[in-house]
């Protein structure tokens, strides 16, 4: 059987809680069941399905949690695996009780899964407040002290709720319902490493509050992310965290980029930069060729707090120079991949992009991205495995044109791919597929 930290306290979650924020439930006596839901916290993990007994209770990718399933009172073996594979990352028994939601929280120690078990009364009356559970699952950040402030109000003004290890529950907290700012200390610090703005606690209901890092291209950040009855958390980044980009040059010629007039980057063409530091904000980029002609001239460029974006510059079919800005994903691409790709070929409408794996062809290929037009983006994501990715034109006759096409590969771990397709003069074709990271 695995060790399991299990803590059983008496909490709320109203009738109305549950309907109004998305939980489901069949049975008109809501007392007369038990209620169980699944928070995936294991960045090694890949799409898991939670089953009790023989009934599926729903799936969940990291950081994400799972629609809350009516059980009857008993004990079940429940069983967390890979949707994709099929295996199982672990199981054990579960008692659930009548009246009780259980939440199941997927952990790792390395790559050694394991969970934590939260059980509370779903039907206890409170008037005007909420209950709350802390959890957290930083391996950065084993060390926390969880502050809240009443709404606008400074750290100064914090009252300090909980300290935390890692993979800790806290006791339950009750508190008035309303709007609260959420600060985040080293443990026994005084000085805050995370602040969420305004979160509402509008329901007079159990609200679970999860600590996990982020795992971004942008290092060290955290996300507080608030499991209700809802088959989705509402997660929460710094407000103060710092943000970067980083610069592709799709042209055939070398460039200067410049941002706010601030020489950045030197690149050549098919170059990616380095990634570029800045706050939170809008700024201006410009980009000018080796005879200092300016070909991009003050193209918008928005960063949000603990944001990290790739900005593509390419030619449109005028070769004036444009700028695509794409969003990077902060999950963990290690056992699934999201991979942007951009269509920056402006003789064609639309492109076709076909992930083939060994064993199809473009014709049975299960992973594609079709119709993708000029200067758009899309992204797709990808279980670990070999690939080979083929660039395809289908013109309005119906001919198929296969324009590139790469060798069977499988994508590192950890690491946030943009493929993109282009022109090349040199390629047979006269185009190309280019996966950059």
């Amino acid at each position: 059987m695995k060790s399991v930290y299990s803590v059983s306290l008496l909490a709320l979650a109203t009738v109305f809680g549950l309907a109004g924020c998305g939980g489901s439930s069949s049975n008109d006596d809501a007392t007369a069941d038990s209620y169980i839901q699944f928070y995936n916290g294991a960045a090694v993990s890949a799409n898991t399905l939670l089953k009790a007994g023989d009934t599926n209770a729903g799936t969940a990718t990291f950081g994400d949690v799972s629609t809350l399933t009516a059980f009857k009172p008993d004990t079940y073996t429940v069983e967390l695996s890979d949707v994709a594979s099929n295996s199982e990352l672990l199981s054990d028994e579960i008692t659930l009780s009548k009246g009780d939601k259980t939440l199941l929280l997927l952990t790792q120690t390395d790559e050694q899964y394991d969970y934590l078990s939260l059980s509370f009364k779903r039907d206890q009356e409170l008037d005007k407040q909420f209950n709350l559970y802390l959890v957290n699952l930083s391996d950065q950040y084993p060390q926390l002290d969880v502050h809240f402030a009443a709404e606008n109000k400074p750290f100064a003004d914090a009252e300090l709720v909980d300290s935390l290890s890692r993979h800790e529950i806290s006791a339950v907290v009750t508190k008035d319902t309303g709007k609260f700012n959420i600060f985040l200390t080293l443990g026994g610090a005084t000085t805050p490493l995370f602040m969420a703005e305004a979160v509402n606690f509008a329901y007079e209901n159990s609200y679970v509050l999860v600590i996990r890092d982020k795992h971004g291209p942008l290092a060290d950040q955290l996300s507080v992310d608030l499991v209700l009855n809802s088959s989705s958390v509402l997660a929460y980044n710094h407000v103060d965290a710092g943000a970067q980009f980083r610069v592709y040059n799709s042209l055939a010629q070398p460039l200067e980029v410049a941002l706010d007039n601030n020489a950045v980057a030197s690149l050549a063409a098919g170059q990616l930069s380095d990634y570029i530091t800045a706050e939170k904000g809008d700024y201006s980029v410009s980009a000018r060729d080796g005879a200092d002609a300016l070909l991009l001239n003050s193209a918008l460029l928005s960063l949000a707090a603990g944001e990290s974006k790739t900005v593509l510059l390419y030619n449109d079919a005028d070769a004036n120079t444009e700028a695509l800005s794409v969003t990077e994903k902060d999950s963990p691409q290690l056992q699934t991949h999201d991979v942007s790709v951009a269509n920056l070929v402006p003789d064609f409408e639309k492109l076709q992009v076909y992930f083939v794996r060994q064993n199809e062809t473009i014709a049975n290929a299960k992973h594609h991205i079709k119709n993708l037009e000029f200067k758009k983006q899309q992204y797709i994501s990808l279980a670990k495995d070999y690939y080979a990715i083929a660039l395809v034109h289908v013109a309005e006759n119906g001919s198929t044109t296969l324009l590139d096409k790469t060798d069977s590969m499988m994508l590192s771990p950890g690491e946030h791919y943009s493929l993109l397709a282009e022109q090349d003069a040199a390629a047979p074709s006269g185009y190309k597929l280019k996966l950059v990271h």
